[in-house]
C-alpha cells in the first residue's frame, strides 16, 4: 500500500505518528504503529525516512520530563528499530548506537515510574521489549563487535553522569548471560562493567534512585566472582566509605550485594574489609548514614556463612554492648539489629542470647529493649530447634523481664516468648529444652493473667493485654495436646469458659470492643487475631454463654474491616478466618453470617457503643469477611482435605439476601456462588422454600 503513496504523503503520515505518539498506550494501537514503522524501515524509501525517525527519537528521548507511559511507547519504538537493524548491517552502522543511547534513557525513565499497579506493568513491559530487541541482535554470529560497541558507548567516561545507563547495561548483561554465543563476549567486558560501577554508582556525588543503584543486578548475579570483588570492587568501596559515606550508604552497596550469586560467601570481605568502616559509620550523628550502614551490614551478613568468622564478628558487635561502651540508645538499637542480621548457627545461638540478656535486662530505653529481645529470640529459636543446650540464664532473663515494673517492658518480653514458640510444631514443643523454656515463661505469664482479667480496659491502654493474647494463643494452639505436669498446672489456671469466652454482663478482654479497638501496633493486632482464631476450637453451640458467638464474630469482623488497620494485620485476619472456617464451615459460617447481620443492623441504627460503629467503615468493607467464608473449592481443600461442601451450599442460601450490593457494597450473590463452583440457578430451584424463607425472615425480622 505504501508504494502508492507519494513522498510528501509518507512524510505527513510519519509526522502524524510523531505528534500523536502519546496516544498509543494500549496494546492494539502500539501494534498498529509497530506495523507502520516496520513497513517504513523495509520500504524502498527507508533511506529517506529513517533519518526522520531517528532524529525524532533522539530529540524526544533526550527531554528531561517525559511521562512514564510516553517513555514506554518510545522504548517500544527503539526496540523495533533495533530488531530491524539486527539483519541490516548498513542501517545498524548508521543509526544503531544512536538508538541504543536514547533507548537507555527512556528505559531508565520507565523503571523510575514508581510502584503503582500501572507503573509496575510499564516496568515489566519495557524490560521485556528491550530484552527482545537485544536478543535479536546478539543471536547473530556477527554480533560480537556490536555487543562490544554497545557496552563501550554506554560506559565511556563523560563530563556528565552516565549512571542512568546502568539499567540498559544490566539488561545487556542479562541477555548475554542467557545466550551461549554472547556470554563469552561479556566475560571479556567484565572489567569495563566494574569500572563503570565504581565510577558512576559508587563514585556518584549525589544519591541515586533505587532502580539505578540496582541497575546492574543481572551483571552481578551472572558474572561476578569472589576474587573479582576482592580486587576490583571492595577496595574502591572502602575508599568511598571514607570519602562520601552519606552518598555511598544511601543504599548503593546493598543492591549489589543482594544481586550476587547466593553461593558466594562474603564472610571474609565483611570481616576484613568492611566491618570497621561500617561500625565507624554506625556512630555517625547523621541518621541517614547510620541507617545506611545498618542496611549495608545486613545485606553483607545475609551472604556470610563462615561460622568461625561470624563468631568473631559477633564479639565485635556484642562486646561493646556488654561492656556498656555504647552510650546512645539509637546506637544500641543498631547493634542489636546487626546481631539479628547474622546468619543463624549453633555457636551464635548460644553466644548471642546468653550475652545479650544481661544487656536487655539493664536497658532503660524501650525501643532498644524491643530490638535486643528480638535479636535474642531470633537466635534462641534456632538453638532450640537444633538442640543447642539452653542456657538457664536465658530462661531466667525472660522471667525477670516479664516481672519488670514497667508494663511496656513486660509486654516486649512476652511478645518475645510468643514469637519464639509460635513457629514450633508439636514434636519440637516436646523437646526437653523447649519444654523447660515454656514452663518458665508461661508460668510467669500466668502470674500476669489476673491483672488483665480483672481490668481489661486499663490493660488495653497500657499494653498489658497483649500478654493475655499471647498466653491464650499459645496454650490453645500449641500446648493443648502437650502432656506435661507443669504445663497442665499452668493450663488449669487459665479458664477459657469462665474468663475468655465471656460476653455478658462484662465481656472478656478478647471479646470486648472497647479493648481490641484500642490496639494500635501490628504486634498487638497479630496476637489478638491469633487468640481469636485459637478459641474457635472451643466454640460449642449450646455450651457457650449467650452472646459469645456473636461477640466472637464481631471481633473477627472488626479485625478485617476496621478503619486504619495495618495491611498485613488485615491480611492475617482474613487468612485466619478462612482457615478457621475451613475446619468448621457450618459453625463458623453461621457465626459470621449472624455477626454480619448484627453489624448491618447496628450501622443502620447508628448505635454508638457497638463494634460496628467503632470500626468507622460502616458496611463498605464487609465484603472481605464474606469472601473469607466463601472459598473456591481448591482453596478450601488446601485448608482442609475433608471440607464439607454441603455446609457451603447451606451457607450460600443464608447469604441470599445479605450478599446484595444494596446491603453490602462490592458483593454479588451470583458471583459468590460461581466462585464456590455452585450453580446459583440450580441452588435456588432445589432449595426454593429455604430461599423464600430467607427473604421473608430478612424483610420481616432482620430489617424491621
Amino acid at each position: 500500500m505504501y508504494q502508492a503513496l507519494s513522498s510528501s504523503d509518507l512524510h505527513f503520515i510519519l509526522h502524524l505518528l510523531f505528534d500523536t505518539y502519546p496516544l498509543y498506550d494500549d496494546r492494539s494501537s502500539r501494534h498498529a504503529v509497530e506495523l507502520c514503522l516496520r513497513a517504513i524501515i523495509n520500504s524502498p524509501r527507508s533511506d529517506e525516512l529513517l533519518p526522520l525517525i531517528v532524529k525524532f527519537l533522539k530529540s524526544e528521548c533526550l527531554k528531561t520530563s517525559i511521562a512514564h507511559v510516553n517513555a514506554f511507547v518510545l522504548t517500544d519504538w527503539c526496540s523495533i528499530l533495533l530488531q530491524e537493524f539486527a539483519t541490516k548491517p548498513e542501517e545498524w552502522a548508521k543509526w544503531g548506537l544512536d538508538i541504543v543511547i536514547v533507548d537507555a534513557l527512556v528505559l531508565e525513565t520507565c523503571l523510575g515510574s514508581g510502584n503503582t499497579r500501572r507503573a509496575v506493568r510499564i516496568k515489566e513491559s519495557a524490560l521485556v521489549t528491550t530484552r527482545r530487541a537485544l536478543r535479536s541482535l546478539f543471536k547473530l554470529q556477527s554480533s560480537q563487535e556490536e555487543t562490544q560497541k554497545i557496552i563501550s558507548t554506554l560506559t565511556n567516561k563523560s563530563s556528565t553522569s552516565l549512571a542512568r545507563n546502568a539499567i540498559f547495561l544490566g539488561v545487556v548483561a542479562g541477555v548475554c548471560a542467557r545466550l551461549p554465543q554472547a556470554k563469552p563476549v561479556l566475560e571479556r567486558q567484565k572489567q569495563v562493567y566494574y569500572t563503570f560501577y565504581i565510577r558512576e554508582i559508587i563514585g556518584s556525588r549525589t544519591s541515586l534512585p533505587d532502580h539505578i543503584a540496582d541497575g546492574l543486578h543481572d551483571f552481578f548475579e551472572s558474572f561476578a566472582t569472589l576474587d573479582e570483588l576482592r580486587k576490583d570492587v571492595i577496595p574502591p568501596i572502602e575508599k568511598a566509605l571514607l570519602r562520601a559515606p552519606e552518598v555511598v550508604l544511601n543504599d548503593l552497596i546493598a543492591p549489589m550485594v543482594r544481586s550476587l550469586p547466593t553461593d558466594l560467601d562474603l564472610s571474609e570481605i565483611l570481616s576484613k574489609n568492611l566491618l570497621k568502616p561500617l561500625m565507624s559509620n554506625i556512630k555517625s550523628t547523621n541518621p541517614t548514614i547510620r541507617a545506611g550502614a545498618r542496611v549495608t551490614f545486613e545485606s553483607l551478613a545475609s551472604r556470610s556463612r563462615d561460622e568461625g568468622i561470624m563468631d568473631k564478628l559477633a564479639d565485635e558487635i556484642l562486646n561493646p554492648l556488654k561492656q556498656s561502651k555504647v552510650t546512645a540508645a539509637d546506637q544500641r538499637v543498631l547493634h542489636a539489629q546487626m546481631l539479628s542480621a547474622l546468619h543463624n548457627s549453633a555457636p551464635l545461638s548460644k553466644k548471642i542470647p546468653a550475652g545479650l540478656v544481661g544487656v536487655a535486662l539493664k536497658e532503660a530505653n524501650e525501643a532498644a529493649i524491643a530490638t535486643e529481645v528480638s535479636a535474642i529470640c531470633r537466635h534462641l529459636r534456632y538453638g532450640l530447634v537444633h538442640d543447642v543446650p539452653l542456657d538457664k540464664s536465658v530462661s531466667e532473663a525472660f522471667v525477670k523481664g516479664m516481672g519488670d515494673k514497667r508494663i511496656p517492658v513486660r509486654r516486649v518480653w512476652a511478645l518475645g516468648v510468643g514469637e519464639t514458640l509460635w513457629g514450633f510444631n508439636a514434636s519440637q514443643l516436646s523437646q526437653p529444652d523447649v519444654l523447660a523454656f515454656s514452663q518458665f515463661s508461661l508460668g510467669k505469664m500466668v502470674e500476669i493473667w489476673p491483672e488483665v482479667i480483672s481490668n481489661p480496659l486499663p490493660a488495653a491502654q497500657s499494653g498489658l493485654v497483649t500478654v493475655a493474647y499471647v498466653l491464650t494463643a499459645l496454650i490453645i494452639s500449641k500446648f493443648n495436646n502437650i502432656e506435661d505436669p507443669k504445663l497442665s498446672a499452668i493450663k488449669k489456671k487459665v479458664s477459657l469458659r469462665k474468663e475468655v469466652l465471656v460476653a455478658h454482663p462484662k465481656p472478656s478482654f478478647l471479646l470486648n470492643h472497647r479493648v481490641y479497638s484500642k490496639l494500635t501496633t501490628e504486634d498487638d493486632m497479630q496476637w489478638s487475631i491469633r487468640a481469636l482464631a485459637a478459641v474457635t476450637s472451643e466454640l460449642v453451640p449450646g455450651k457457650d454463654e449467650p452472646g459469645v458467638g456473636d461477640a466472637w464474630s464481631q471481633a473477627f469482623i472488626y479485625s478485617i474491616t476496621a478503619q486504619g488497620l495495618p495491611p498485613r494485620a488485615r491480611q492475617q485476619a482474613i487468612k485466619a478466618l478462612s482457615s478457621a472456617y475451613a475446619q468448621q464451615p457450618a459453625l463458623i459460617g453461621k457465626a459470621i453470617i449472624d455477626g454480619l447481620w448484627h453489624w448491618y443492623r447496628m450501622v443502620e441504627l447508628n448505635d454508638k457503643d457497638t463494634t460496628a460503629v467503632t470500626a468507622k467503615t460502616g458496611t463498605s468493607e464487609l465484603y472481605l469477611a464474606i469472601q473469607s467464608i466463601c472459598l473456591a473449592p481448591e482453596d478450601s481443600k488446601k485448608l482442609n482435605e475433608h471440607f464439607d461442601s454441603e455446609a457451603l451450599r447451606s451457607q450460600l442460601i443464608e447469604l441470599l439476601v445479605l450478599a446484595r450490593p444494596e446491603l453490602v457494597p462490592r458483593v454479588s450473590w451470583i458471583d459468590l456462588c460461581l466462585r464456590a463452583r455452585v450453580d446459583p440457578g440450580d441452588l435456588a430451584r432445589k432449595h426454593f422454600e429455604k430461599c423464600l424463607k430467607q427473604i421473608i425472615d430478612a424483610t420481616t425480622v432482620r430489617i424491621n
